[in-house]
């Protein structure tokens, strides 16, 4: 008699399925499900004892293959946080999107989503999946090649209100720590404040 047939036929009870199909299943659930069939099964047939430590085999490797399955999982989530992580202090940029716009930053943090991707945290604001990233440069590289351009920042001088400020780059310099764009106007902009740039043609 089948031993699937056996347990629909006898009294015990089995552990619930879904029935979505045998992969709910947990190894336990099939362990009760050996025990059930054993003392269910009919005594003028028994189950062979090969055909037991076959059963007992299958579900000893559904245990391996699960536990393989959670060791990758947490080894490629630790992979894309070390790789998130060395990108903090650099200057990222995206693939564009379908408009053309690409988004870009100075990477300040990492963080995971709600499916396990990582996620930028960039300067000002703004965010960027690990796995849209098109180009990584040093800060100062990305401030340098803004010499010429016109750029869009938030001035953020202490004893004044924030303001929009829009001007051309004259020259790059490092102040405290932070790298400050100066405009052709006079006035500085924090390069992690910078909103937009036209790059120049030049």
């Amino acid at each position: 008699m089948n031993a699937i047939s056996e347990i629909q036929s006898g009294n015990s009870v089995a552990p619930s399925a879904d029935t979505n199909g045998l992969s709910v299943l947990s190894s336990e659930d099939f362990l009760q499900l050996l025990i059930t069939q054993i003392s269910t099964q009919d005594p003028l047939e028994p189950v062979g004892n090969q055909e037991l430590l076959d059963q007992i085999s299958s579900i000893r490797d559904i245990e391996l293959s699960t536990s393989l399955s959670d060791s990758i999982q947490s080894l490629t989530g630790q992979q894309h946080f070390a790789a998130g992580s060395a990108l903090i202090g650099q200057f990222v940029t995206a693939k564009p999107d379908e408009s053309g716009n690409a988004t870009s930053g100075v990477v300040e943090g990492v963080r995971f989503d709600n499916e396990g991707q990582a996620v930028l945290q960039l300067s000002g604001g703004g965010e960027l999946q690990l796995a849209n990233v098109q180009a990584i440069e040093p800060p100062i590289r990305a401030a340098e090649s803004l010499i010429g351009s016109t750029i869009v920042g938030m001035v953020t001088a202490e004893g004044r209100a924030p303001e929009l400020v829009e001007g051309r780059v004259k020259s790059v310099r490092e102040e405290a720590g932070h790298l400050m764009l100066e405009l052709e106007s006079g006035e500085a902009i924090d390069f992690q404040n910078v909103l937009s740039a036209e790059l120049s043609n030049a």
